[in-house]
């Protein structure tokens, strides 16, 4: 074309290629079916490694959890012992504060003190929570021990223990129960961050 009509300047390839049927393709032979032996070893490799792997990694998150779960189920064993001894602590704490107010100008009633202790003792009981928590936890081994995908029951189960564990804290006055308490808390983000990886 340059020669027949006297064209000086030069013809960029981007302009050839550009236009229609100038440039075409070569056609690729798709013969799957015949490369499908190739492939489906390779494929079946691959994912055999990734279910091991998965397989290791859910093991080990398991024994982790499990461990966690031990340590606050020890937590909660000795919050229900402690707990139980909330009557004469509340007494003893009663007598402090009047005796601390008054300035030991008034006569402390022994009858009344151990009424008012008892009210306060009744409305710190936490047996329920404890009944509740230990329940939850029941419920997380038989998750974890399960086939099925558990991830959201667990994170599920993780939110009522903490919500157990928060009445708890309100409920008691008792600062190393209280400390006990965070700790166990601690322990529960700790197992929630894990949770995040289980489907």
């Amino acid at each position: 074309m340059k020669e027949q009509f006297n064209i000086e300047t030069e013809i960029p390839i981007d302009l050839l290629a550009g236009m229609e049927g100038v440039i075409k393709p070569a056609e690729i032979d798709k013969d799957i079916k015949g490369r499908w032996d190739i492939i489906k070893g390779c494929l079946a490799e691959a994912i055999a490694d990734l279910i091991a792997m998965r397989k290791r990694e859910g093991d080990f998150l398991a024994r982790d959890i499990a461990k966690s779960l031990d340590y606050i189920e020890k937590n909660v064993d000795q919050i229900n012992e402690e707990a139980i001894d909330l009557l004469p602590y509340y007494q003893e704490r009663l007598k402090e504060r009047i005796s601390v107010l008054t300035e030991g100008t008034i006569e402390i009633d022994p009858e009344r003190i151990a009424q008012e202790a008892a009210f306060l003792a009744i409305k710190s009981d936490i047996s329920e929570e404890i009944i509740r928590v230990k329940s939850h936890i029941q419920q997380f081994h038989m998750l974890m021990n399960s086939e099925e995908p558990a991830g959201r029951k667990l994170n599920f189960l993780l939110q009522e223990i903490n919500r157990e564990f928060n009445t708890m804290g309100s409920k008691i006055g008792k600062a190393n129960l209280s400390h006990i308490i965070v700790n166990v808390k601690s322990e529960l983000e700790k197992i929630r961050e894990q949770v995040q990886n289980v489907e």
